[in-house]
């Protein structure tokens, strides 16, 4: 059974991938997460619906790190993950950010301005098409290095999508990635569109 590949991106990235196709990189929400650089895909209808949730889950937690203006400082961000890997202050501290994150949840005005944030994201990003081959440019059988490394448990899946696995280390369906450094080249790549619509809300 054929399984279509998507890969999200922002419109204004389009011109540069018409011209050299899709680069593997650590994209600034991976800072001190991801080890190496990948381009990561999603699988079929129910994966896009998948990553949605968790983007929106990302969005509402992430306040927690956000400085005004909702840009994220990313040195804060990476000394962040950083300290949630330490062994002694992971354990430490993973009740009282499990709480705060969890309480994030709940507030409606938190939720409000994440979806809001989620909108124009969607307004202003599209989907790609990858014409990927198991063994070549991927494997199912590949780990997801989020999941594999030692970040507190309860956390991650409070961020990642109800549908993970996180009793696995492999990748799921809705967050997958290509080997690393692997370049998906612009014959291999398809704008997704419905009736002359580009963009993810529309769509």
């Amino acid at each position: 059974m054929h399984f279509s590949f998507f890969h999200y991106t922002s419109l204004e990235n389009i011109p540069s991938i018409e011209e050299s196709g899709l680069l593997p990189r650590i994209g600034d929400n991976a800072i001190g997460i991801e080890k190496t650089r990948k381009i990561f895909f999603t699988i079929g209808e129910r994966g896009i619906f998948s990553i949605f949730d968790s983007w929106i889950r990302w969005l509402i937690a992430k306040r927690l790190i956000d400085l005004p203006g909702e840009k994220m400082d990313i040195p804060i961000y990476r000394f962040c993950t950083l300290v949630m890997r330490l062994p002694v202050i992971r354990y430490l501290t993973a009740g009282i950010v499990n709480g705060i994150v969890h309480m994030e949840f709940k507030c409606k005005s938190v939720k409000i301005k994440a979806f809001k944030i989620m909108k124009e994201i969607l307004e202003n990003s599209c989907f790609l098409v990858l014409d990927l081959k198991d063994g070549v440019d991927f494997s199912y059988e590949d780990i997801d290095e989020v999941k594999a490394r030692k970040f507190n448990r309860k956390l991650l899946k409070t961020v990642y999508a109800k549908q993970h696995k996180m009793d696995s280390k492999k990748m799921d369906y809705w967050n997958m990635h290509t080997f690393s450094d692997v370049v998906v080249p612009v014959e291999k790549i398809s704008l997704l569109h419905y009736n002359n619509m580009y963009n993810c809300l529309n769509i």
